[in-house]
């Protein structure tokens, strides 16, 4: 078995599922882009479906993250909050201990087939 490893796909949730590949993807999307217009249509999503992500992790979460400014004549925008941060780094952190926890188990049960 050539290649053989763990496909692992880390989700959040409480009553329902609220944060996990997508959020995060989006998520550091709207930090190169400050904007979550742009940061949607980058990663193929609409801005309702987008806004949408955000708002139920900001509700399952307690706390906002995005900081954003509204539209003008400079242009609108959005930023990840210092609390937004702080959860995605340690999220990120989870899912690479999650990851190479399974990897390591992996190779302890399969080892004869790897």
């Amino acid at each position: 078995m050539e290649n053989l490893h763990c496909a692992l796909r880390i989700r959040l949730a409480k009553e329902n599922i609220f944060f996990g590949p997508g959020v995060v993807s989006l998520l550091e999307c709207i930090k190169e882009c400050e904007s979550l217009n742009s940061a949607a249509k980058k990663i193929n999503l609409s801005y309702s479906k987008a806004n949408k992500m955000i708002k139920g992790a900001e509700e399952a979460l307690g706390f906002k993250l995005l900081e954003r400014k509204i539209g003008g004549i400079y242009g609108g925008g959005s930023t990840l909050t210092p609390e937004c941060i702080d959860f995605l780094e340690k999220y990120l952190i989870l899912e690479q201990e999650i990851k190479t926890f399974s990897d390591d188990l992996l190779e302890k049960i399969f080892e004869s087939y790897l």
